[in-house]
């Protein structure tokens, strides 16, 4: 009985196998049909867990096969239950989809491009835009705490908006300096409430470069009140719609 597949993402048929171990150490290897190919390994002991060097081994498979072609990352935990089902549930019947994808996305990769702000530079700021703020602070410092219950409410709600126009005009800011570098992207919501922006774009590899400077640049320009990370270059899980029963 032939074991169940873990499948990493679709390559194109004449790319190799990433040279690396998957999930459990197993070793990883291709499953081909027509001009397509899976990037598969054996189950361990035919179960999945979503331990986190479970993931790390997902994620460096994928990554492995960027760096030599193009690639469309599946997501984490798709198995499937022998090498005849990757190429009947999923290599035949998308071939069409997922062959146009390879080719629309050959030569691009992913970017995370992250913005938090300095708290107290960003409450400085608040404070210097919206003087009503600094002044109901003070006066509110002054009362028990139970005295101002509503109050201390109302201007936690003038600071929240305070702090979403100026996560507005930051993210236009972002945008601006970046849009124009990338093919794509997608902007996430704030994980918290310092995420001035969190903002998946898809570039050229050819841009990568002029990309990361203008981050660095980014990073120059607004030092000591908004920290940049940055991470890539990605397989583009972003930018990949697969089928939902693929």
């Amino acid at each position: 009985m032939s074991a169940a597949k873990y499948v990493y993402g679709v390559v194109p048929a004449t790319a190799r196998a990433p040279k690396t171990f998957g999930i459990g150490r197993r070793r990883v290897q291709t499953v081909t049909d027509g001009d397509l190919a899976a990037i598969v390994s054996d189950v361990p002991n035919g179960e999945l867990t979503a331990q986190r060097e479970d993931v790390m081994a997902h994620s460096r498979v994928l990554e492995r096969a960027r760096n030599e072609g193009a690639v469309l990352p599946m997501r984490f935990g798709v198995v499937v239950p022998d090498a005849d089902a990757v190429r009947e549930q999923l290599l035949k019947p998308y071939a069409d989809e997922l062959a146009m994808q390879l080719q629309q996305l050959d030569g691009k990769a992913e970017l995370h491009i992250q913005a938090v702000y300095d708290e107290q530079a960003l409450m400085r700021e608040v404070v210097e835009a919206h003087p009503q703020i600094g002044a109901r602070s003070k006066v509110i410092a002054e009362r028990p705490a139970d005295a101002s219950y509503y109050e201390r409410i109302e201007l936690g709600q003038l600071v929240a908006e305070a702090v979403e126009r100026a996560r507005t005009i930051d993210s236009e800011v972002i945008l601006d300096a970046l849009e124009p570098l990338a093919d794509a992207l997608e902007i996430a919501s704030p994980s918290h409430e310092r995420e001035a922006a969190r903002i998946f774009f898809l570039v050229d590899d050819a841009r990568l470069r002029e990309f990361d400077a203008a981050v660095d640049e980014l990073g120059r320009a607004n030092e000591g009140r908004l920290r940049f990370k940055s991470t890539g270059p990605l397989p583009p899980y972003s930018f990949v719609s697969l089928p939902a029963e693929a």
